[in-house]
């Protein structure tokens, strides 16, 4: 029996090695050898795709409907025997939808029970059939994940969510005839024509929970995991987890995994993101309206009495080492935010109340939603506190929401994933040789300053319990600096003195330049040393790692020097004894001087 794939990537790719590169190795590594088509048509006109081209069918339609820019159109690949399409249908990042052309008596249906047992007929499947050939359509996953995103900014409402899910699962497989509205009309638009609009969202669903600078790129994380784990067993590890996107998106293949992150905040976004898919959604409404209703009256209290009491809101921001105002960050730069006294109030009240909720998950979730209404209003300071978190814990109740009724369709099977506030150049409570795969993006060279960008959060919701060794901690911290004498004391590094050599050859010409720069480079390559030695430690053999760095620039005088980041963490890694599988080159779109102009994703094997 012969069967012929046809992969047809999305069409709001923004670069051609996302098609090149990314598509073609997740692709290789879930379904096997395949071959780019540069144009569907090449393939429309011989058989057996040649006899669905009638006008009763009209396959070349649907084949030839919102095609990418670029040279390579989609994949091409074959197989002898029947597979199971289960796993392309949940885990393919770059491919919208594929088609499978077979030929066999069966019906239709009894074929899909043995290849794809939870499909779902005009929602994310459809076949055709001439003689005895069947042609199915399958529409991948990523495609409803992504469009999901328009119903979360449209939807207001469960009912606008079942109604307008209905529409996206029927959108692509019956009305690719659809003329939409104009990009620019403010009227009369409908939800279809936001299907068409060629762009990538990327925070959809969890993803947008928080802000967050510096976020992983969810398409690219998806690919990447199928290219590092592409069964469906497996625990990756996301070291620096920062926000978690890595491993949202490895609970949503299905994978068990665990990060690890410093920055107290982010292990709160982390964990509620991808934790918060299984919280029980009437549970979670019932304990939203009942906190909202004792939150208004216990604000209604604070506006009778008319006043806010400065010496109150200081004891309360305090921590297990004392006053925070006390220690090197100072409540003065709260008073620069401009935040209000009333709105600080209103700010703990809040919190202490959420702190009595029993289930720690649908706390965690309601912490989250106030750390973002902190940011909401940090924003926009003459909005009402009160309606600022009403309006965030229900758009963010409808994602998970809507997420449920994805899954009626989607049947997402999802994986276990858990954020833990650690410090990653030190993680001995994770066994040698226990992690089958790393995925992680560290911080560059020029860092940002993570504790101040998250001061606001990390002081009001009472997260850090000692703000110098948070500060200690963060690698990249441009205000610490670390000394060669402490680290050749380290017993566990390998291969020191050529660590040691290296980073003398590296950082000379930014001494040269200047002396802080080169500091902190030097702080750097010794923090980075530490972390690729305990991946190293903890990877099993033959395990990959996939490590995304830029390069970033520093400013000197009236030049930007380019931080050699992606030239440090390859020379780092093949000292403590990984070696290189491949390297793939990202060029971004999005520059200026002394930003990040190209990005690297290094994979290595152990």
């Amino acid at each position: 029996m012969n069967l012929y794939f046809y992969f047809k990537i999305f069409n709001n790719i923004k670069s051609q090695h996302e098609v090149e590169d990314l598509a073609y190795l997740e692709l290789e590594s879930l379904f096997g050898k395949v071959e780019p088509i540069h144009n569907f048509v090449d393939h429309l006109i011989e058989p057996p795709l040649k006899f669905f081209i009638d006008n009763s069918i009209r396959i070349q339609d649907i084949f030839t409907m919102e095609l990418p820019y670029g040279k390579i159109q989609g994949y091409y690949g074959e197989k002898n025997e029947l597979i199971n399409i289960t796993k392309l249908v949940r885990r393919l990042a770059y491919t919208r939808e594929f088609f499978l052309l077979v030929k066999s008596p069966e019906e239709p249906e009894d074929l899909l029970k043995r290849i794809f047992p939870d499909f779902a007929i005009h929602k994310n499947t459809r076949f055709y059939r001439k003689n005895n050939f069947i042609l199915f359509r399958f529409i991948t996953n990523q495609y409803f994940l992504e469009k999901s995103e328009y119903l979360s900014n449209l939807c207001k409402t469960k009912k606008d969510i079942d109604k307008k899910t209905d529409e996206l699962f029927s959108f692509l497989l019956n009305n690719y005839y659809h003329i939409p509205q104009s990009s620019t009309s403010r009227y009369y638009r409908e939800l279809f024509d936001y299907f068409t609009i060629r762009e990538e969202k990327s925070l959809y669903l969890n993803h947008y929970m928080h802000p967050y600078k510096g976020k992983f790129h969810p398409k690219m994380a998806r690919a990447l995991l199928n290219y590092l784990l592409p069964t469906n067993n497996g625990f990756i590890l996301d070291n620096f987890a920062g926000s978690g996107t890595s491993l949202v998106e490895a609970s949503l293949l299905g994978l068990n995994g665990l990060g690890v992150e410093i920055n107290p905040l982010s292990v709160l976004m982390s964990n509620v993101k991808t934790q918060s898919f299984k919280l029980p959604i009437q549970e979670l409404e019932l304990v939203i309206n009942n906190f909202l209703n004792l939150l208004k009256k216990e604000f209604n209290k604070i506006q009778s009495s008319g006043k806010s009491n400065q010496a109150t809101i200081k004891q309360e921001l305090s921590t297990k080492e004392g006053l925070v105002y006390q220690e090197n960050i100072s409540l003065r730069k709260l008073a620069r935010l401009n935040l209000q006294k009333r709105t600080i109030q209103k700010i703990i009240l809040t919190r202490k109340l959420i702190k009595k909720v029993q289930e720690t998950k649908i706390r965690d979730f309601l912490l989250l939603t106030l750390s973002g209404s902190i940011s909401d209003v940090l924003r926009r300071t003459n909005r009402d506190f009160f309606y600022v978190i009403k309006e965030r814990v229900f758009d963010l109740f409808l994602r998970l929401y809507l997420f449920n009724r994805l899954n009626h369709v989607l049947k997402i099977p999802l994986g276990n994933t858990e954020t833990i506030c650690a410090d990653t150049r030190s993680i001995p409570f994770i066994k040698s040789n226990s992690v089958d795969a790393i995925l992680t993006s560290p911080p560059y060279l020029t860092a940002l300053n993570y504790i101040e960008n998250d001061y606001p959060q990390l002081t009001l919701l009472d997260l850090v319990h000692s703000w110098n060794s948070l500060e200690e901690s963060m690698i990249g911290n441009p205000n610490l600096f670390e000394s060669k004498q402490n680290f050749l004391k380290e017993k566990t590094i390998k291969n020191k003195g050529e660590i040691l050599d290296y980073c003398d050859e590296i950082t000379t010409p930014f001494f040269q330049a200047k002396k802080y720069v080169g500091k902190r480079l030097q702080k750097y390559i010794i923090d980075m040393s530490y972390a690729l030695n305990e991946m190293y430690r903890v990877l099993k053999e033959k395990g990959k790692c996939a490590i995304v760095i830029g390069n970033n620039h520093f400013k000197i005088g009236n030049e930007y020097i380019e931080s050699p980041n992606d030239e440090i963490i390859l020379k780092l890694a093949t000292i403590v004894g990984f070696k290189t599988d491949r390297i793939i080159d990202r060029e971004l779109q999005k520059s200026s001087a002394g930003r990040i102009k190209r990005e690297k994703v290094i994979i290595l094997q152990k």
